[in-house]
């Protein structure tokens, strides 16, 4: 996914957790997540995925 798409889709996502939501934290972690891919959470998804 190109940088682009990244923040535009987390400009989407905090437009309507602002409307909706008034700013939860949980968006702002969604959006570290999209835009950053740190290595922990890549690391957790694949630990989810070997444990199923």
């Amino acid at each position: 996914m190109s940088m682009t798409k990244r923040i535009l889709l987390s400009a989407g996502i905090l437009t309507i957790d602002l409307i909706v939501f008034f700013l939860p934290l949980t968006a702002i972690f969604l959006i570290y997540i999209l835009l950053f891919n740190p290595p922990w959470f890549r690391e957790f998804l694949e630990n989810l995925d070997k444990q199923t």
